[in-house]
């Protein structure tokens, strides 16, 4: 074989060598852009879930405290405002007031699960003044057995309650009205009035106002008459369930 041949040959090998190693090169660099991609959209996509799983209420307040609760409420005279429960809140001054002209709902988000609000012994938990309106999504309203404990909702004339989820329960008051004591506008729609105790009347609800009942449930009530309901003003129930309630005189579930 001459000179120029082998020459030749040994080009032709460099060559194909070249070719094969820049090959590899970018294969190499092909499949480290397709890693990159896949572990760059797994995170995208992680954060997607979460923010479906545990989204943030649009136009929602979220409070952690009964000063933080008590101030929104406060400063929200003229408007309707949605509060969210970020953990259970225990009132340690008097009854949350819902004053006139001010539309509140208290809800939870499924990602701090269900909380409640804790009556001061002696004091009903929620109060709703004439001209107010409180909304309950979720929320449990409550006392915890306090043998000097309270009723859960009051609504004083011209108050307006509209009830969707939560519960009422576990209140014990020495008077009438256990879970409800309604002078004004109370509407079920869900949810349960349960395990509430009246001395006199009205275990889960004492009503002298105008009550509407679409669903839910008022169960498990206890009261000297009444153990259910005790009324004495408008009751419509066009649904729910009012069952397993006791009372001492009369009327278990209705008197």
């Amino acid at each position: 074989m001459s000179t120029n041949s082998k020459i030749k040959l040994h080009s032709s090998r460099r060559t194909v060598l070249l070719v094969f190693v820049l090959s590899a090169f970018v294969l190499l660099l092909l499949g480290a852009l397709v890693v990159f991609q896949v572990f760059k959209g797994s995170n995208e996509n992680s954060s997607s879930e979460e923010d479906i799983t545990y989204p943030v209420l649009e136009g929602t307040i979220y409070i952690k405290n009964e000063v933080e609760l008590r101030n929104v409420i406060d400063n929200s005279v003229g408007k309707s405002v949605v509060i969210a429960f970020t953990k259970d809140i225990q009132l340690t001054e008097s009854a949350l007031s819902i004053t006139n002209n001010t539309n509140i709902t208290l809800t939870i988000d499924s990602k701090y699960g269900v909380c409640k609000i804790f009556g001061v012994a002696g004091n009903s938990t929620i109060v709703v003044e004439d001209g107010g309106v409180l909304t309950l999504n979720g929320v449990i309203v409550t006392h915890e057995r306090i043998s000097s404990g309270g009723t859960g909702v009051v609504v004083n004339s011209g108050g307006t309650v509209n009830m969707h989820s939560g519960e009422i329960s576990g209140n014990v008051v020495n008077n009438s009205g256990g879970g409800i004591h309604n002078r004004g506008t109370f509407r079920l729609y869900g949810g349960k009035i349960s395990d509430n105790t009246a001395t006199n009347n009205g275990g889960g609800v004492y009503n002298v106002g105008d009550f509407e009942m679409y669903g839910g449930e008022i169960t498990k009530n206890n009261a000297n008459m009444g153990g259910g309901v005790y009324n004495r003003g408008t009751f419509n129930r066009l649904g729910g369930v009012i069952a397993d309630n006791k009372a001492t005189s009369r009327g278990y579930n209705w008197a």
